[in-house]
């Protein structure tokens, strides 16, 4: 049996069928140079970015008034922990020579190692790159961001174009070739070749466009699918306590707001973004450090939330949303079979999940079989909220999260084959 897992933000919901897994495309060495300069308050400005297959570097001048601003970037990027402050500059470095930074009144030097340095630290040092060379330039970090998600959302689309031309190519092949297979061999053989190289160039966007949305992610940007859901009146949340039903969020989005506050991460709760991945959280666009991720974990785990699984929660005036990854869905209708809830494990059902109520194949159920349900839910990492639902169309064929349209799907989709 094997099994596919699309998770997290699906919005056209198809396959490309019989199509074998194209090979990986080789890496080519890079040696990117990018320059950039102008003349505005007061004095000159200048950015040169070098990234080659060995290092990244960043040379920058500036107006005197561009380093306070830059200074506080880089100690929210690397702390104090390497920081060596002597006159006339700050220098960042560590013992095992993998990076350096040094940033004077009016220059910046950047430099790291990527033969040495891990992953993590790389994107971290790029990141911390583009944002020295918004400031530099005179940008607004917000609407960097702003422009970014905007990017983000127009490779998506542009994947989702190319994935119906795969489809359209795929079926102009099959009737040409009926028509005269014999005439139309090459032009069917090329169709299948533009269709492939589309194909692969689809899912480079694809996956390019979940780089560029996580980047914006957690610089605190927030997708056209979210804010759609948050505009829409089916999230709306009421508040009213889920002890009675066994809904266990309602305490724990109180605990995370009052947390946001007292930490000074937001100074109203009428618009958050939270997320966490892996080792990493996020509170608009601000990551938190390890002490405080230790502290939200321990708040996540309340709903039994696993907190090396990603998860998001969003929240707009009397909107949210949460999504969460690391659901036992196809475990939830076996022991939904077990207790009697449906009549098997196999046959199309639906339950509206707003965590207050729950509404199975448009009947509302009563209380105690609400209760019982947000059990099993919770059981199964499974987080009810308003607009969610859970749906079984066959045996393997399973859906979690929010819809967007007729055929869309914010959150997990399963089949197996």
């Amino acid at each position: 049996m094997k099994t596919f897992f699309i998770s997290a933000f699906i919005v056209c919901m198809f396959q490309i069928g019989n199509a074998q897994k194209a090979p990986d495309t080789p890496e080519t060495p890079t040696n990117i140079v990018a320059n950039h300069g102008n003349y505005s308050e007061g004095g000159n400005t200048s950015v040169s970015i070098s990234h080659t297959d060995d290092a990244y570097k960043l040379k920058a001048s500036f107006p005197q008034s561009r380093e306070a601003r830059l200074k506080e970037l880089i100690q929210n990027t690397l702390g104090d922990k390497n920081l060596n402050i002597r006159k006339g500059y700050s220098k960042w470095s560590n013992n095992e020579k993998v990076y350096e930074v040094k940033l004077t009144q009016t220059t910046l030097r950047i430099w790291i190692d990527l033969n040495i340095a891990s992953t993590n630290l790389i994107e971290k040092f790029e990141a911390l790159g583009h944002d020295a060379k918004t400031i530099i330039s005179g940008s607004n970090i917000n609407v960097e961001k702003a422009r970014m998600q905007r990017e983000a959302d127009r490779m998506r689309r542009e994947a989702n174009r190319m994935q119906q031309e795969v489809k359209r190519l795929e079926q102009q092949a099959a009737r040409e070739t009926k028509r005269v297979e014999r005439e139309m061999k090459q032009q069917n053989e090329r169709v299948q070749r533009d269709a492939k190289r589309l194909e692969i160039e689809a899912k480079r966007l694809d996956m390019e466009a979940k780089r560029v949305e996580k980047r914006a992610r957690h610089k605190g940007g927030i997708s056209s699918y979210i804010k759609r859901l948050l505009d829409d009146a089916k999230t709306i949340y009421t508040g009213t306590s889920g002890s009675d039903l066994n809904w266990i969020w309602p305490s724990v989005q109180e605990d995370l707001l009052a947390a946001f506050l007292e930490d000074e991460f937001v100074t109203s709760t009428s618009k958050v973004a939270f997320t966490a991945e892996k080792d990493h959280m996020y509170v608009d666009g601000v990551e938190l450090t390890e002490a405080q991720s230790k502290k939200y974990s321990a708040i996540l785990r309340k709903a039994g939330i696993k907190t090396n699984a990603d998860f998001s929660f969003y929240k707009k005036g009397d909107h949210i949303v949460i999504i969460g990854l690391n659901a036992k869905i196809k475990k939830t209708f076996n022991d939904l079979y077990k207790q009697g809830f449906i009549a098997s494990t196999d046959e199309a059902v639906k339950l509206l999940i707003n965590g207050n109520s729950i509404v199975q194949n448009g009947t509302n159920l009563s209380s105690d079989k609400v209760a019982a349900i947000n059990t099993i839910l919770s059981d199964n990492g499974i987080i009810p909220a308003p607009g969610k639902y859970l749906e079984m169309k066959k045996a393997g064929s399973y859906r979690l999260g929010y819809s967007t349209g007729t055929k869309g799907i914010v959150g997990t989709w399963i089949e197996e084959d």
